[in-house]
């Protein structure tokens, strides 16, 4: 009797996911090469509750209930309010980029990017 490798074409992946509050910021309508995608920016509190730094992350929203409930926040964001929310990142990745306006024009600064999954809540 011999035995046989069976290959199977199912992906496997190494998930790397970011839970955190924070608030959402500049959500936009983006035209790509694939299409239009929805983005908006979290600035995610860290460290001690009476003095938090912020964190920014540049997210790419995904799956439909996500989209939904962050077009919902749009109308606030753009009136300045602010919309707290509890979140899920995923897809974390770091990118360099050049200030091109203001007194720090020409200083490089990082930007990390992620693709926000889930939203757990929103005031």
């Amino acid at each position: 009797m011999t035995s046989k490798n069976i290959a199977t074409s199912e992906n496997k992946y190494f998930n790397l996911h970011v839970n955190g509050i924070g608030y959402l910021s500049n959500i936009r309508q983006v035209n790509g090469p694939k299409g239009q995608f929805l983005t908006a920016v979290i600035n995610a509190l860290s460290g001690p509750a009476d003095n938090p730094v912020y964190v920014r992350f540049d997210t790419t929203v995904v799956g439909e209930n996500t989209i939904s409930l962050v077009r919902r926040c749009i109308k606030a964001v753009d009136e300045d309010k602010k919309v707290l929310t509890g979140f899920t990142l995923s897809n974390l990745a770091s990118d360099i980029f050049t200030l091109t306006k203001g007194e720090h024009a020409g200083e490089q600064r990082v930007s990390l990017k992620a693709r926000l999954l889930n939203i757990d809540w929103i005031k």
